[in-house]
């Protein structure tokens, strides 16, 4: 089946002879489509077929309260629907109607657009249809494909991704061929003219055939793909002014499928938009956890433009300095820093030294074999932080110095240190992520090169702690 398309398919199911075998292999195939196109539904068989007002097949998803069903309606052909005015009848439950051939006449397709005028939020569409939509990541003739060795970037546009996972949860109207065909050409233009233009007309497209937070996102998603391709950031400011009940998608979160189709895609394509406006408006939609999540779909990409706008504002539990096993760079005095995904964690990349950034502590793990510091060595180095706590290690005693001002605690240890005859060392030391008071705290270990804290940290301040603080040694800068 899965070198077949979906109407082959479907002809050789219908083509049994058995009644019983041809509703289980109608059936069967169906389910396997519809969870190829939306891995993220799950598919009920009813055990009716061609019911009236009985579904044939109803797709859930979500969990909880966010949980939603949708009823699948099989017909033999859009003329059965459009005769028997299931469209109308059946409105009210919005599903979608499947008719297994295709190939109406014009007539038939004008009497559904009629009865769809209507009836809501219905989907109409067939078999071949959803086979152009189901093929939208091939070159769509012989013509397209001469000569192509592999497809480019752009070939593999995330509209087109978005659009299959999403039309059988969120379709509505009447999806024929000839429409899944225009959208696979607005979602992926021939040149890069075209694609701008014709990203425009997809957002038009997509509002007559999706339903409401469905079609936002996906208008969300092809403004992400024109402002990264024309640079023009006042589209940023053009999302204000949507109406308040699309305000929380249009700059709310990605949703995990939508960020594992669109952020590579655009991470690899070099003429993106290098405007730190634009990577800092997506980085909003996005959080550490998310980035974790997807972590195998970012291997080996470049996440610079998008990490450093806002490595400021994603929180981070923990960070830990390391050496570099794969040194990337030469052996220079100031190697090229570059954020990348290793080992499912966020990394920072600087020569022979990487800094690991995550939002889960469980995921680092360290040795317990590196030395202490000593005040002396450290005390400049922590000027530029706001220092709440230090421990001081000698031979004979343990000295545990805090405080909310950081004048006292430096004054505190000065004072000890020169009135108790011990070799005193710190094996770490306590800084507040600001000077505002409630402030999350960070334990820096000189022993394990980690940097932990049990409230969000900027990845921005947890970095400069384990490169400024825990790597005082080796005169990096995270700049």
């Amino acid at each position: 089946m899965i070198n077949e398309t979906m109407r082959s398919a479907i002809q050789e199911a219908l083509g049994a002879h058995n009644g019983d075998d041809l509703i289980r292999g109608v059936k069967s195939v169906l389910m396997y489509e519809i969870a190829a196109l939306d891995p993220s539904v799950k598919i009920e068989n009813t055990g009716y077929f061609n019911h009236t007002f009985v579904p044939d097949l109803v797709m859930t998803w979500g969990e909880g309260a966010r949980k939603q069903e949708r009823d699948v309606f099989l017909r033999f052909s859009l003329r059965a629907a459009s005769v028997g005015r299931d469209v109308q009848a059946l409105a009210q439950g919005s599903p979608v109607l499947l008719a297994l051939k295709g190939g109406e006449d014009s007539d038939d397709i004008s009497h559904v657009r009629r009865e769809l005028a209507d009836a809501g939020e219905v989907l109409v569409t067939d078999v071949p249809a959803l086979d152009e939509i189901r093929s939208s990541e091939a070159l769509s003739s012989p013509l397209e494909s001469a000569g192509v060795a592999e497809l480019t970037p752009r070939d593999r546009s995330p509209l087109l991704n978005l659009v299959r996972n999403s039309v059988m949860r969120g379709g509505r109207g009447l999806l024929t061929t000839e429409t899944a065909h225009e959208l696979r050409g607005q979602a992926r233009g021939r040149t890069r003219e075209t694609e701008i233009s014709e990203l425009q007309e997809f957002g038009t497209t997509v509002r007559s055939l999706f339903r409401g937070d469905m079609a936002t996102r996906l208008e969300r998603a092809a403004q992400l793909m024109q402002m990264g391709l024309t640079g023009d950031v006042s589209l940023i400011e053009q999302s204000h002014m949507v109406d308040a009940s699309e305000n929380d998608l249009i700059r709310g979160r990605l949703s995990e499928s939508e960020l594992r189709v669109m952020l590579p895609y655009l991470l690899r394509r070099n003429d993106i938009t290098g405007d730190p406006r634009y990577w800092r408006h997506l980085g909003s939609m996005v959080t550490l956890e998310m980035l974790e999540s997807i972590s195998g779909d970012l291997q080996g990409i470049d996440l610079t433009r998008l990490v450093e706008p806002n490595k400021d504002s994603w929180l981070a539990l923990r960070a830990a300095l390391s050496y570099n096993v794969e040194p990337s760079g030469s052996e220079e005095e100031n190697p090229v820093r570059r954020w990348e995904i290793r080992a499912r964690m966020l990394n920072l990349i600087m020569g022979q030294y990487r800094v690991m950034v995550t939002a889960d502590r469980r995921r680092i793990r360290t040795r317990e074999d590196n030395p202490p510091a000593r005040w002396a060595d450290i005390e400049e180095c922590l000027q530029p932080f706001h220092l709440t706590g230090v421990t001081l290690d000698g031979l004979v005693r343990r000295v545990q110095v805090t405080g909310e001002n950081q004048a006292d605690v430096y004054r505190d240890v000065q004072s000890i240190t020169a009135s108790i005859r011990d070799d005193f060392h710190v094996p770490r030391v306590e800084i507040a992520a600001s000077e505002h008071e409630g402030a999350p705290r960070v334990s820096a270990d000189f022993s394990t090169w980690a940097a932990t804290s049990d409230n969000g940290v900027s990845v921005e301040k947890l970095t400069q702690i384990a490169t400024k603080v825990l790597g005082y040694r080796f005169e990096m800068s995270s700049d």
